[in-house]
């Protein structure tokens, strides 16, 4: 059995390998997924068009005439009308709407797997990591109800068997399983996880942040995958204690965006590069940078990336639009030209690196941006980095009332002087336009720490 497992684990590092041509794969994926879905998906029975043999050459061009799947299409039709009819024992119930919860979407076993394999593709392609190296992911509390991440497990994958072996497992579904999560634990990701900031917010007080830094000192991970508020504030305090760089060769997210301004300090302070990725519960991961780190090469191979307009019309490569997503391995509940709620630009020029995959670069929430006079838009990375560059801030988070009106909450950075009044009169000046009627109404105020959202996920732009 022991021989089965490795065998298992073997399997599982050449699924994630990139294919000779991930492009003609996925092509070939797009047009089994959308004959799949019109035959057997009642909600795509009337939105994909019968396909001729000249169109079935060019499975894009199909696609383009679907109309965009919404997160309330999804949920109006799920789960009957949006599954295939398969077995629901072998469904596994995923995450999306971060800041509320709602399990609307199912995976099968091969979605499964290739969630697993773009994970590990996801890392080897970031810093030379390789299977077995030790990391260390810090997640959201969220995930221990909601993702089926409960931390760390003193069972090994030997023991398991060796348990499996007692009880007469051998021939039980729900053992396997576990067995296979724990193969990808100790064997593949050797993976430590620990536990999230939890009611402390944004700020846990300088023990709890000494006893982060401790752990990974010895600990010694060559990646750390966390949430950007936590890698943020673990880097200001060795920052602003002069400690010593922690020596982490690579340096991830998970669940949010770390802003340019962020990434020098994060990367000075933990001694690494980051690499940035991109990804969600629905789907996995999507997308990473390679080492030109110009954008994030499309896992082509897995996933078909548009960037179309409000309208879900296609927009010139370069120009920024709403990002959809079709995921080619989920056959068990497709999501086809699915609204995923980012904004982002494609990138189809040849990159340096000689990866051929489009290039996607994603410019934070559609819901997490703040429209202001004659148009103009701030991202999250660009409200962020602005007030955090504000004397005295720590970190800020700034809300949007309406009728030209903001609410800031702002965490001041300790032991530096902090001017609200001044504080204010910045934001204001920043958010003006020469030709406003009136200024905006803004309001600051100061807290402690900031708290995140039911979905455990922070968000600095509401």
């Amino acid at each position: 059995m022991r021989a089965g497992c490795w065998s298992a684990g073997g399997r599982f590092v050449a699924l994630a390998r990139w294919p000779d041509d991930p492009l003609a794969v996925g092509q070939q994926r797009l047009a089994e997924l959308l004959q799949h879905a019109r035959d057997n998906v009642p909600f795509y029975a009337d939105r994909i068009p019968a396909v001729d043999r000249r169109q079935s050459a060019d499975p894009a061009s199909v696609l383009e005439q679907i109309p965009v799947t919404t997160k309330d299409d999804v949920e109006a039709h799920f789960p009957d009308q949006i599954t295939d009819g398969s077995d629901p024992a072998d469904w596994r119930l995923m995450s999306t709407r971060g800041t509320a919860q709602r399990l609307i979407t199912i995976h099968g076993f091969a979605k499964r797997d290739a969630v697993r394999a773009a994970n590990l593709r996801m890392l080897c392609d970031s810093g030379r990591y390789r299977p077995g190296l030790p990391s260390v992911e810090i997640p959201p509390e969220v995930c221990e109800t909601v993702c089926g991440d409960l931390g760390e497990t003193q069972t090994g994958v030997v023991s398991h068997v060796m348990g499996m072996l007692r009880q007469r497992q051998w021939r039980d579904t729900q053992p396997f399983r576990d067995l296979r999560g724990l193969i990808e634990t100790h064997w593949v990701f050797h993976r430590q996880t620990y536990p999230g900031f939890g009611l402390h917010g944004s700020h846990p007080d300088p023990d709890t942040l000494n006893q982060y830094v401790a752990r990974l000192r010895t600990d010694r991970p060559y990646l750390v995958k966390a949430l950007a508020t936590y890698l943020t504030t673990l880097a200001r305090h060795l920052q602003r204690n002069d400690l010593p760089p922690l020596n982490i060769p690579v340096i991830k997210t998970m669940g949010s965006r770390v802003t340019p301004g962020q990434r020098s300090l994060i990367e000075s302070s933990f001694g690494g590069k980051y690499w940035d990725d991109y990804g969600s519960a629905e789907f996995g991961t999507i997308a990473n940078e390679c080492v030109e780190h110009a954008g994030l090469h499309v896992y082509s191979d897995w996933f078909h990336v548009e960037v179309v307009d409000d309208a879900g019309n296609p927009v010139p490569d370069g120009k920024v639009g709403h990002v959809l997503i079709t995921d080619l391995v989920n056959h068990t509940m497709p999501l086809i030209r699915y609204k995923i709620g980012d904004l982002g630009r494609i990138d189809r020029s040849p990159c340096p690196c000689g990866n051929k995959t489009p290039r996607l670069t994603v410019h934070g929430r559609a819901q997490d941006i703040v429209t202001l006079s004659q148009g103009r838009i701030q991202t999250t990375d660009d409200v962020l980095d602005f007030l955090e560059a504000l004397p005295g801030v720590d970190s800020a988070q700034l809300v949007d009332c309406g009728d030209h009106s903001y609410q800031v909450s702002v965490v001041p950075a300790p032991n530096r002087p902090l001017s609200l009044d001044e504080t204010k009169q910045a934001i204001v000046n920043w958010l003006s336009n020469p030709q406003d009627s009136s200024p905006p109404a803004v309001d600051v105020q100061t807290v402690a720490t900031i708290r995140p959202e039911s979905g455990g996920k922070f968000r600095y732009v509401k």
